[in-house]
């Protein structure tokens, strides 16, 4: 039987109300589209969609994540962005250490990507370096994930030289010529300077966090000369700060940055000994250098552990025993007197100098690295101070090592015996008078790296094996790129280190762990002229002069951020940030 047929709509009918075939939306599409464009994608799950997405080049995911809000979100997926990372920036870096590329021979199997892996061999940028975990524990106790998109783009940045940059004025109400100090720490600038004290500063907001004056127990103000912080209890949001003076005293002062507080925990007295020049805390220990090359290593719990044998050996309690403290010496808020554990004198070797402290697993390291000249020319020394814990009289310095480097000469000679700096003081061996002008003008030593800067707008890089018995130190490898004289430099554990010229705003960041050449990025970002309100001609060519003769007088540099220290010609100083997030 044939159906009823229908009736054709009339120009006087309303609207059609047929029914329409249910034609599901992922497979209906005009017939203007073709049939290859059309969105077969929006029904699967976000989990394959991810897995798709995963199999694209970065720069097609990136077009991807530009669609929609939809595809934004899962483009940005860390899952994609972690696989990237690795391959990128985890996997050659593993190849160069020599057996990985193969594979371990013991287990039989070769290095590849795993996405239960909680923590990578990697190091990221900053300072830290060495370990990327994905368990990061925040105050409270949770366990975020890690932001991989956002590391790839920093990482990336970092290895393009490309950054944003600001400039932060830290001269205070004073223009005086003076001398700040400054180090970073995990985007915390610390500031130092004899007119404005002690000052914290949040790079990031580009804000003061605290002051605090620099007085004596006399009312003086000594001028600041060196600068440390020991960041053992960043995790709790705290840093530990110790200066050295003019005058030869030092100090200890902790930020709390959870309150924005800072205060004083331990002043010494000045001394007969000269300026210092140098620094290296970690508590309880301190090591100091004069300008003398005078180094003493000081000890913060040695005043408990004395008081605390001699109350063992005590039959009877005694009351000026009662107010010394566990806490009152690791965690309180004064600290005691410390006691001086060794002091090393040379009358040969001269600056620069580095001094640094590291904890191993049976020991803690005290390091001084020098300069000597001999006779065909110079040198750079390395002496390690093995500190160990003993049961009865707390820690001791067991053992020192010594090694030094071949003489940098025309003619390459082989080394004459070198000096060591651990000469007893009193010594009778005249200072020798043969120093060349071309040695090194900074020392930059963080274990196993020690980097020296030279007058030809050169670096020496050489490579420190230390182990129980033994202390070596390689050949030096020279780095070429600067076009001017160098400022400053800083290394890190990780071999990644950051050198500034002294004038042309000339930043370069050396990538040198496994590397037997001197690759460098250079980080010289152009200067804006409609922010300096200029429009070219003459006053262009005036403000290019006036930043030719500003100074860089020291460079530093973290995770996200390389920070330089400005100087005008009217002496007011300045942090340039260069933000590579």
């Amino acid at each position: 039987m044939l159906g009823k047929r229908q009736r054709a709509p009339r120009e006087d009918d309303g609207p059609s109300h047929t029914k329409r075939q249910c034609i599901p939306e992922a497979f209906s599409a005009p017939p203007s589209i073709p049939a290859d464009t059309r969105d077969r994608l929006s029904s699967l799950s976000d989990e394959i969609v991810i897995r798709v997405l995963s199999y694209l080049p970065i720069s097609t995911l990136l077009d991807v994540s530009l669609v929609s809000r939809y595809f934004n979100r899962l483009a940005s997926d860390s899952q994609i962005w972690r696989a990237l990372y690795y391959s990128r920036f985890v996997l050659p870096r593993a190849l160069r250490i020599p057996g990985f590329r193969d594979g371990s021979k013991k287990h039989g199997s070769r290095l590849h990507y795993s996405a239960r892996r909680a923590v990578w061999t990697d190091g990221a940028s900053g300072t830290r370096g060495g370990l990327v975990d994905m368990r990061r524990s925040n105050a409270d106790g949770d366990t975020p994930s890690v932001n991989w998109k956002r590391q790839y783009k920093l990482r990336h940045n970092w290895a393009r030289g490309k950054a944003t940059v600001e400039e932060l004025d830290v001269t205070g109400h004073e223009t005086a010529p003076k001398r700040t100090l400054v180090k970073v720490v995990e985007g915390i600038a610390v500031t130092a300077d004899a007119s404005s004290g002690l000052r914290a500063w949040d790079l990031r907001t580009k804000a003061q966090m605290v002051q605090i004056g620099l007085q004596d127990d006399h009312g003086q103000v000594p001028e600041p000369t060196c600068l440390a912080v020991d960041d053992q209890l960043l995790g709790e949001k705290k840093l530990d700060v110790c200066l050295g003076f003019l005058d030869g005293s030092f100090g200890v002062w902790r930020l709390d940055l959870r309150r924005n507080e800072m205060e004083r925990r331990y002043r010494h007295v000045k001394s007969s000994n000269g300026q210092l020049i140098g620094v290296s805390y970690q508590h309880p220990f301190l090591l100091t250098a004069t300008d003398s090359v005078l180094v003493s290593l000081y000890d913060f719990d040695g005043a408990f552990h004395d008081r605390k044998s001699a109350s063992d050996e005590s039959d009877e309690p005694d009351e000026s025993d009662e107010p010394v403290k566990d806490d009152a010496t690791k965690g309180g808020r004064l600290l005691p007197a410390p006691v001086l554990m060794t002091s090393l004198k040379s009358h040969s070797s001269r600056a620069p100098l580095a001094l640094s402290i590291r904890r191993m697993v049976s020991s803690v390291v005290a390091s001084i690295a020098y300069t000597f000249p001999n006779r065909q020319g110079w040198s750079i020394g390395i002496q390690d101070l093995h500190i160990r814990q003993s049961r009865t009289d707390g820690p001791k310095v067991a053992s020192s090592r010594l090694a030094y480097t071949l003489p940098v000469c025309s003619t390459q000679a082989h080394a004459s015996p070198a000096v060591p700096a651990s000469q007893a003081e009193g010594s009778s061996r005249p200072p020798n008078s043969t120093a060349l002008p071309d040695g090194p003008t900074r020392l930059c030593y963080s274990h196993p790296y020690l980097l020296a800067t030279l007058p030809d707008n050169t670096l020496v890089l050489h490579v420190c094996t230390s182990n129980a018995t033994a202390l070596s130190i390689s050949p030096g490898i020279r780095l070429w790129g600067h076009t001017s004289g160098i400022s400053d430099a800083e290394i890190t554990a990780r071999g990644k280190a950051v050198s500034v010229s002294c004038r042309g705003e000339e930043i370069r960041v050396w990538e040198l762990e496994g590397r037997a050449g001197g690759n460098s990025i250079e980080v010289r970002p152009s200067m804006n002229l409609e922010e300096k309100g200029l429009d070219g001609g003459e006053e262009e060519l005036t403000a290019r002069e006036d930043e030719w003769d500003d100074r860089r007088n020291w460079v530093g540099f973290d995770d996200e951020m390389v920070i330089v220290l400005k100087e005008a010609r009217d002496g007011r100083e300045s942090l340039v940030v260069y933000d590579f997030t």
